[in-house]
Order: C-alpha cells, then structure tokens, then sequence
C-alpha cells in the first residue's frame, strides 16, 4: 500500500511541477492591422479587411467586409461585429447615406447575450470617403455613419455613432 501512496505522490509532484501557463494564443492570421472601427465609444482593431467586386464588368464597385471582435472584458464568448459596405462606383471620393446608393449592414453577434445573440443596424445617415485605387495598390476608406437596429426590415432605437478607417490592396 506504501509503494502505491509513494508512486502516486510522485507523479502528483510531477504533474504539478510539469504544468506551464502559457500566454493566451492570438492567432496572427485574423489581425490585418489594416485599420479601425469605434463601436460604443470603444477603438476596435480590425480582424480582416476584404472587398470583391460587384461584377466582373463593374471595375470601379466594392462591396467590403470588415471584421473586429468586439468582446468586452469579462465576456468568454464570441462577441463580434461584422460591416458591409456596398459602392457602385468609386469614380468619386465622397459619399453620403441615404443621397447616394451606398449599401451598409452592420451585423452585431453576442454569444454573451442570451436575449439577443443576433443583431443587425443599418446606416440612416452618414458619410464615406474613398480614395480609390483604380488602377491598383492601397486604396483608403473612412466613414462617419449613424445607425439605427433593423427588427423585420424596420428601424428602432436610438442612434448609434459607427466611424471608421481601413486600407484594402487592389
């Protein structure tokens, strides 16, 4: 009984001794450093920044996506805020919403909240800024949008201030 007492005792020490606390992993993959988004008062990162075009035939559209996590402090899951925004054209540097046919979603996921995981807002007014690059390199946006959730197509609430910049290669 002695032996096993002693043989357990010593791999009890040398599972304790052998445990390392590593550092929390951050995937180097998802961290663009390609620009900003301030949602609720709080600068967010950018995770990715993407576009593709509206068509094989339509050169100078954009549709972009960008994706930051969100997650507060406290939160263990997902909590992340994903932006489309749509442009017919780029052959001008300045658009506004709702004047311009400018497309925008902004799509709100919270595992946190049980209530309501899933959120969508829309942009009632705002402005965008482009530089583009037509013929290919670091093409700039910026935005100033005031948005406003969507329940069944409609708009409710408050208004809510959404900015921010980014760069996409073209």
């Amino acid at each position: 009984m002695k032996k096993y007492l002693l043989f357990f005792s010593v791999i009890a020490v040398l599972a304790a001794a052998g445990c390392k606390k590593s550092e929390e992993f951050i995937n180097p993959e998802f961290m663009c450093e390609c620009g900003t988004v301030k949602w609720n008062g709080t600068d967010y990162p950018l995770l990715m920044a993407e576009y593709v075009l509206e068509g094989e035939d339509l050169f100078l559209s954009r549709r972009y996506f960008l994706t930051t996590d969100i997650r507060l402090e406290g939160e263990n899951q997902p909590h992340n805020l994903s932006f489309q925004l749509g442009i017919d054209s780029v052959n001008q540097s300045i658009f506004y919403i709702p004047t311009d046919s400018v497309f925008n979603l902004v799509e709100e996921v919270d595992q946190n909240d049980q209530l309501f995981p899933y959120r969508t807002y829309t942009g009632i007014n705002g402005i965008v800024n482009t530089s583009p690059a037509i013929l290919g390199g670091t093409e700039s946006v910026s935005f100033q949008i005031i948005l406003r959730e969507t329940v069944n197509g409609d708009t409710v609430g408050f208004d809510i201030p959404f900015t921010g910049n980014f760069t996409i290669d073209i």
